[in-house]
């Protein structure tokens, strides 16, 4: 793909975008974030006097995954204007106000006049991308002006466009960053027989993420007073698809358990929808509380990361539909993991967490509830896998320090 036509599909997709947004929520957003997006970068850094160091994100997935690398930063170059921008609306909407960041912004739609002018502006001291995103005049930007860029905790796979013939442009992507950082040496393989040898196989920040969260012991008063003492299965990040997945055997009562239900967005209808299906008492998190409730629904954000500490199951949303979410959140806690068995194996720790047998991909409520029973009834399986899930978070952190480590080469060796 030549650059005009990369211009020109940038030009499409934002049309559409433009087009879909009276309708589209996100869309929406996304739009009036792009509108806006100047005043708030000329007014935050025109007068800034501190060096730049720019992280980017593209949505909440990769947030998390970066945040580790931008606490350790931020810990280590107190001086330094911490940048951070998103493509997403939903990693923007609600990050927006995190504490440690000097400024967070939509980033500007990619395009020569657009990634000149935010450059010229921010003139960032080094740029870090997390895990995906790709933008062509933004990275050769970065490489013209040879500030050091850098991709972190990024995976590869032999389908993606830069393994195939026709990929060789946005092989010139990849090759415009300073170094890459992958999560495994598959990938380094893949990127080396392209050409693209600077790279390390560093791991996973979200290791280190989990693992920084489930130490600062968060509790919450309204799902205490909800479980009484009682086990329960957390539902993370759920679509309507998991919900049918789970509704046969939430309806059994087989098990003594309480349901802590977080949906994936929250839409009114949905839920009550949801309700409606259950033969159990509900309770919403941000409603009345419900004398013998034995079903939550959490109809508010930010929650999810802390309510697996506890918890004997977790169910992880998203395989039946478009990729799962994350199970690196609840396996830190130790409960067996479960979700759909349709688009989960692109998840490097996911596939990790089966090979382990301390997660387990399922069909329908059945095989839910055939493997449930199993560890159910066996007190000290249950036991042994908690103590192995944990044990499996803690063995594969590490991989904030070590591109730590890298990115103080680049800043103190070139004071």
């Amino acid at each position: 793909m030549r650059v005009w036509l990369y211009s020109f599909a940038l030009f499409l997709y934002r049309m559409c975008i433009r087009l879909i947004s009276r309708f589209h929520r996100k869309a929406k957003a996304w739009e009036k974030g792009q509108q806006d997006v100047w005043q708030g970068l000329e007014e935050n850094l025109g007068r800034n006097q501190k060096p730049v160091a720019w992280f980017h994100t593209a949505s909440m997935g990769e947030f998390e995954q970066g945040r580790p690398i931008i606490d350790a930063f931020k810990s280590a170059y107190p001086d330094l204007f911490i940048l951070v921008t998103f493509f997403s609306p939903s990693g923007y909407e609600v990050r927006k106000n995190t504490p440690g960041i000097d400024y967070l912004s939509y980033l500007p739609f990619d395009g020569a006049r657009n990634s000149a002018r935010f450059l010229d502006l921010a003139k960032p001291k080094l740029a870090v991308f997390v895990k995906y995103e790709f933008w062509y005049f933004y990275l050769t930007g970065l490489r013209n002006r040879h500030i050091p860029s850098l991709l972190v905790s990024s995976i590869f796979r032999p389908n993606q466009v830069f393994f195939r013939w026709y990929g060789q442009f946005f092989r010139n992507i990849l090759a415009s960053f300073t170094h890459i950082f992958v999560q495994d040496s598959e990938s380094q393989i893949l990127l080396e027989q392209i050409g693209i040898s600077d790279v390390t196989v560093g791991g996973d920040t979200r290791f280190d993420r989990v693992l920084s969260n489930a130490r600062q012991g968060q509790t919450w008063d309204l799902l205490t007073d909800f479980l009484q003492n009682t086990a329960f299965i957390v539902v993370g990040s759920a679509w309507q698809a998991d919900i049918d997945c789970l509704l046969p055997l939430m309806n059994s009562k087989k098990f003594p358990v309480k349901w802590v239900i977080v949906p994936h967005e929250i839409h009114v209808s949905e839920l009550h929808a949801w309700e409606a299906s259950m033969n159990l008492p509900v309770m919403y998190s941000t409603g009345e509380k419900v004398s013998g409730a034995e079903v939550l629904i959490v109809n508010e954000i930010g929650r999810l990361s802390s309510l697996y500490r506890g918890a004997t199951f977790a169910y992880i949303g998203g395989a039946f539909g478009a990729g799962l979410h994350n199970t690196l959140e609840a396996a830190v806690f130790g409960p067996t993991v479960f979700f759909g068995n349709k688009n989960y194996t692109k998840f490097k720790e996911a596939v990790d967490l089966v090979a382990c047998g301390l997660a387990y991909p399922v069909g329908n409520a059945q095989e839910l509830e055939e493997k449930m029973n199993e560890i159910w009834e066996d007190e000290q399986l249950l036991v042994n896998k908690q103590v192995q899930s944990r044990h499996f978070v803690a063995l594969h952190a590490g991989a904030t320090q070590r591109i730590m480590d890298y990115l103080k080469h680049e800043l103190d060796g070139k004071q």
